[in-house]
């Protein structure tokens, strides 16, 4: 933002720097008792009073100097002094010469260096043999460059304004470990980043032949007002305390509830649910709520093991987020192994929410809440050509009426059907036209947490 400097009527100094006579034209400048004006290192403008005895003119050598007006009549003036933001790391001096005939009165234009954000969030990355999508972060206010010394290395941009992470594509590695160096550059500042790829094969970097952790996916249809459903709360947490951590959970709020979410509505379309509790494992089957919690836990979790033994799964799911402010980062990395078309679904929950619930009270503990859909509800839509790591950034806005230290990520990943047939084994469970796809894999993860690839 540009910056006025009005300069105080504290004295009249006179300044005679030509050879001859001056007795007829004289400058004096109106300014403080110092005799030079300093200006942020962002830039702005000044003003300088002076008076002169004959019409006048300025000039300056400087190319980031630029004055207003270049010349006047004899008596009272002002000039505007505009400064470019400095981008050195050092202040710089100018002059500005107000001149009438051989009079020369010089105004030193002082201009201290801009105080710019620029820094790397890493200062090293280490990046599979196998190459795939690379994220480098930068926090910065100003514009600046990057360069590559690696030609393993390729990005889709070469300058950026404020913006905080990038995406590299990396080769595969087929010999030894490597480095490479990504040079930022603002001004005279650089900022790297050294980047390690490790040698092939690798331990952990041959995800392709091993197995991924494999999750289900319970989602429960529900509202505060329903009265029926506790009872499928209660079932679901049983079902996942037989599956440990290989189900994961997730309450959808309907319309009226106080825990509403955006997206229920979309997601009780796709797949039928045209009463309240309703529940749905891996994007498949149709969970009813028996009157025995027993009944529906045991349907809960046969339907997710038909799921895992039925339909591999080819996605593996790593992630890390931070929050600053309200601000929500998530990085994710998905590992395919299959050539298809896949669907990514991200949710923000919320644990330990206390409050009413028909049947139950108003002490209640909401778990698994969906505040907010990070990607479509629907799903962002990917598509590999063979075994892919792919990775991808999302940012979201908290509302301040969540409670951070309560907050979890769910990760979900469709798959088409393809050639693959529905399995439909699970008695007591409804199976009914949910789309062409499944649900291939889940994870949920605390906000503010790293998690890697996880393998059997």
């Amino acid at each position: 933002m540009k910056k006025y400097i009005f300069l105080l009527l504290f004295s009249v100094l006179a300044f005679c720097g030509c050879t001859g006579s001056t007795s007829d034209a004289k400058i004096t400048l109106v300014q403080t008792s110092k005799d030079q004006v300093e200006i942020s290192g962002d830039g702005g403008k000044v003003k300088v009073a002076f008076a002169s005895a004959l019409d006048w003119y300025v000039e300056t050598q400087d190319v980031w100097l630029h004055v207003t007006p270049d010349k006047g009549v004899a008596g009272n003036g002002v000039i505007t002094v505009e400064a470019d933001k400095n981008l050195d790391i050092e202040k710089r001096t100018g002059v500005v010469n107000i001149c009438s005939e051989d009079v020369v009165f010089p105004v030193k234009i002082i201009q201290k260096p801009y105080e710019a954000t620029f820094e790397m969030l890493e200062s090293e990355k280490t990046v599979s043999c196998l190459g795939g999508n690379m994220i480098l972060k930068v926090n910065a206010d100003v514009d600046y460059e990057y360069t590559i010394d690696a030609d393993w290395i390729k990005a889709a941009d070469s300058k950026a304004a404020s913006v905080r992470q990038h995406q590299f594509n990396v080769e595969p590695n087929t010999g030894d470990q490597r480095t490479a160096v990504v040079s930022f550059h603002y001004g005279a500042v650089t900022k790297t980043v050294t980047v390690i790829q490790r040698a092939v094969g690798t331990e952990g970097d041959d995800w392709q032949l091993g197995e991924f952790v494999h999750r289900s996916l319970a989602m429960r249809f529900t509202a505060d007002w329903c009265g029926y459903c506790p009872y499928m709360a209660t079932a679901f947490k049983t079902a996942k305390s037989q599956m440990g951590d290989r189900l994961e959970l997730v309450s959808l709020h309907g319309g009226e509830s106080r825990y509403e979410f955006s997206g229920t509505a979309t997601l009780e379309r796709r797949f039928k649910a045209s009463s309240y509790p309703t529940g749905i494992v891996d994007a498949r089957v149709s969970i009813p709520n028996y009157s025995s919690t027993a009944t529906t836990a045991a349907v809960t979790v046969a339907a997710a093991e038909e799921t895992i033994n039925n339909y591999p799964t080819t996605a593996g799911i790593a992630c890390a987020s931070s929050i600053k402010g309200n601000e929500l980062t998530v990085d994710v990395s998905l590992y395919i192994k299959q050539a298809d078309s896949y669907k990514l679904v991200m949710l923000l929950l919320e644990d330990d929410i206390i409050g009413f619930q028909n049947g139950a009270g108003m002490g209640y503990d909401h778990d698994g809440v969906a505040r907010l859909a990070i990607t479509s509800i629907s799903g962002d839509s990917i598509k590999t050509e063979g075994p892919e790591i792919w990775s991808g950034t999302y940012t979201a806005e908290l509302s301040d009426k969540w409670k951070k230290e309560n907050l979890r990520i769910l990760i979900y990943v469709e798959k088409a059907y393809g050639d693959l047939p529905k399995v439909e084994t699970v008695e007591g469970a409804d199976y009914g036209n949910f789309g062409e796809s499944y649900i291939d894999n889940c994870r949920a993860v605390q906000v503010g947490t790293e998690n890697g690839l996880e393998l059997m």
